[in-house]
């Protein structure tokens, strides 16, 4: 009999990352993940063979998060051989049931503490990382930068598991030459600071501009930008059918607000997904990733994420769009397969 494994997240498991990490782990161990549905949730997209309970309810509800801990507390987490929880916050609530288990793995890709502007969470904020780091037998971050982040004693603990894509799409042929209308891909959480008013910008400058969007809607100007006529929304989908509307565009977004630490310090999976369709991206220079891609040159870098002015900007993309042909060599480099032992290795130290 395999050894099973509790699998925590406040998400409904259609996250790309969470998606990856069940299907990866569920080649070694029984899993049972437990989520939060939401009256916008789509059926479960998690992969077969995987036991699901789900909450429903609103993600940021006291009830909600009530249902949840009382619904792992009714699991008995200590009987599992190993525990996986998504983020700081969930772990700090669920730390109760969390200090009762032989081994659980924290897994960082969207930080508490680097979202956090709160003065008081900032006077906490060393007692909350030495209880819920302490605790933790493994912690798992996206890239070497949010390593860094972490307090110094807690480095041993934790290791580097990348945004890479599950799916490789080289096999799609090489990207055809763009013309036409420019297109842009724009996935992943669908809101106000992901790039949305640059977008609208650009809508305003090019009447025939065309943006596809896939992926969850954030805020209320989500909602709206969905509804523009020249946006085209696919709803939540699997990372298989977003690269193949990603390889049809000129550009993928990569836009991030440079408002919190957790922002500037993003490790995107559209830069590596750009990498496996052979699409450039669009990212400002405030993101820390943006020197890879200007390294690698793997897409136009914004000189700000509030450009004054997007005439220039909208011509320097249409100018550019068949520019980076040499993306395609780089196929294959930056695959899930290659470090998914990362993840696996995490729980078997158990």
């Amino acid at each position: 009999m395999r050894p099973n494994l509790l699998f925590i997240s406040v998400n409904d498991g259609s996250d790309t990352r969470i998606f990856k990490e069940i299907k990866s782990l569920s080649q070694n161990f029984e899993i049972t993940f437990i989520g939060i549905q939401t009256p916008t949730s789509t059926p479960s997209m998690l992969p077969e063979g995987c036991r699901t309970i789900f909450i429903h309810g609103l993600r940021r509800s006291p009830l909600t998060i009530a249902k949840l801990f009382f619904q792992v507390a009714r699991l008995c987490p200590w009987r599992f051989t190993s525990v996986h929880v998504i983020n700081e916050n969930l772990a700090l609530v669920l730390l109760p049931l969390l200090i009762l288990t032989r081994h659980w793995v924290l897994d960082i890709f969207d930080s508490f503490f680097l979202k956090s502007t709160s003065r008081l969470m900032s006077t906490f904020k060393t007692l909350l990382q030495r209880v819920i780091y302490g605790s933790a037998s493994i912690i798992l971050v996206t890239d070497e930068a949010r390593l860094y982040l972490l307090p110094e004693w807690s480095r041993a603990k934790t290791q580097v598991l990348p945004n890479y894509p599950l799916t490789d799409v080289s096999n799609m042929g090489l990207r055809a030459v763009r013309e036409g209308p420019l297109t842009i891909f724009f996935s992943g959480s669908i809101g106000r600071d992901r790039g949305i008013p640059f977008l609208i910008n650009l809508i305003k400058q090019d009447a025939q501009l065309v943006v596809h969007a896939a992926g969850w809607l954030y805020d209320q100007e989500g909602e709206e930008f969905t509804r523009h006529p020249q946006v085209k929304y696919h709803g939540v989908i699997h990372q298989t059918a977003a690269a193949q509307i990603a390889k049809q565009c000129d550009y993928i977004l990569c836009l991030y607000e440079p408002n919190i630490v957790n922002n500037i310090y993003a490790s995107p999976n559209k830069i590596y997904d750009g990498i496996q369709a052979g699409v450039p991206v669009i990212i400002n220079k405030e993101i820390l990733v943006s020197s890879f891609v200007r390294k690698e040159k793997l897409g136009v870098i914004l000189d700000s994420y509030s450009p004054s002015y997007v005439a220039p900007i909208l011509e320097e993309l249409k100018a550019r769009r068949n520019d980076f042909t040499d993306i395609e060599k780089m196929q294959g480099m930056y695959t899930w397969a290659k470090v998914e032992p990362v993840l696996i290795s995490a729980h078997s130290k158990s």
